[in-house]
């Protein structure tokens, strides 16, 4: 029984750092980027989240009212197209970049038209990169990220690029100066088509930048099918430097202890199922058998001497004794005090003292070695 609950214990441990893991890493709390024109579909399953909660922080810059939380109750159809124009001018540090990113969906179109000045009146060259993902130093600093670039290109005077995207994702245009000595300055036009999730049917609507409570919750039913759109408009003109809320995910605690009680439960009893069928020595069956002690408490070895003595056969047939000290000689595996001077019959080997061999013979047990059934015990005497 004590074995049965130290086995319980630990499965439910283990269940319980599963559900953590869950609970921390595949929902854990995450940044997302926010740019003008996002709309972003947010899905969780509903056993195991009861909230979507998005924040902003109050310090913030450029986290407008536009954005708002949606709270659908079926995944809305991406339908709604959208276009809007960005001018920019930005002047870029010898050796520096700046950057801006976007959420767009999948079937986005980019056109960015360019003017590049020099400080000196000397022009220098600059490279514009639009590529998948936050940062353009982690493009910089990990080559394994440049599959994700879609458009790579190193520009000077007047031009225009566009840019087609085909995965819903985050995505950022980035200019960077690679001239070590002089501040370039590019004038940008941006103009960019997309597609946004119709939330004409939203149920639930909150706006967490600073013109709503900082923190908006949207409640999922249990085994629900909502999900949540986090959008923004595009007038705001986010800055790169403050495009990220955070989104985290309450948990459904009840469903990660019970849940985590019931599969400990469920593999404890898949584990006796195993081992009463496939358990060792016994080859399945006799799980019973195997557990009982060899011996009861030893607590007279010179009358089960006499009894087991008595009770085993002496005839002439066996008197000659094998020669040494048995299995390899040593001590008694039972009572570890007197040493080997005994052999079973029909299994022949030696494991016990007389006494305890004796006691195992009478009471219908088995070798400690083989468990094979025993009928006689044999003493061996050195010479």
């Amino acid at each position: 029984m004590e074995a049965t609950a130290s086995r319980f214990v630990s499965l439910l441990a283990l269940c319980l750092l599963a559900s953590m893991a869950l609970m921390l890493g595949y929902y854990g709390p995450v940044e997302l980027a926010v740019g003008p024109g996002c709309s972003r579909l947010v899905q969780a399953s509903s056993v195991f989240v009861q909230g979507i909660k998005v924040s902003v922080d109050a310090g913030s810059q450029g986290s407008g009212g536009d954005l708002v939380l949606h709270g659908l109750p079926v995944a809305p159809p991406l339908d709604v197209p959208t276009e809007w124009p960005e001018a920019r001018r930005v002047v870029v540090p010898a050796n520096s970049h700046r950057q801006w990113t976007y959420f767009l969906n999948k079937g986005a179109r980019l056109q960015a038209a360019y003017s590049v000045k020099s400080e000196d009146g000397v022009p220098h060259p600059l490279c514009i990169i639009i590529a998948q993902g936050e940062s353009f130093m982690r493009w910089a600093e990990m080559p394994s990220l440049q599959n994700s670039t879609l458009f790579w290109r190193l520009v000077q005077g007047n031009g225009t690029i566009e840019q087609t995207v085909n995965l819903s994702s985050e995505y950022y245009i980035a200019v960077r100066n690679l001239n070590d000595h002089h501040d370039t300055t590019v004038q940008l036009e941006f103009r960019i088509r997309t597609l946004l999730y119709n939330t004409s049917g939203a149920d639930y609507r909150c706006s967490p930048g600073p013109a709503g409570h900082g923190l908006c919750t949207y409640r999922l039913p249990f085994l629900g099918r909502n999900v949540a759109v986090l959008s923004s408009g595009h007038e705001e003109r986010l800055n790169s430097d403050a495009q990220h809320v955070k989104l985290s995910y309450e948990p459904r605690w009840t469903v990660y202890v019970v849940g985590s009680v019931v599969l400990a439960l469920v593999l404890l009893l898949l584990y006796e199922i195993l081992d009463l069928l496939f358990g060792p020595c016994t080859g399945g069956g006799g799980g019973a058998d195997r557990r009982r002690p060899l011996l009861e408490d030893k607590e007279d070895d010179a009358a089960s001497l006499g009894s087991s003595y008595d009770s085993v056969s002496h005839d002439g047939s066996d008197d000659r004794e094998p020669e040494g000290r048995g299995e390899g000689g040593g001590g008694c595996v039972l009572c570890c005090d007197a040493p080997k001077d005994c052999f079973f019959l029909p299994c022949g080997h030696s494991a016990t003292c007389y006494a305890c061999g004796a006691r195992i013979v009478e009471e219908n047990g088995g070798c400690p070695f083989c468990r094979r059934k025993l009928k006689k015990v044999r003493r061996i005497f050195a010479v």
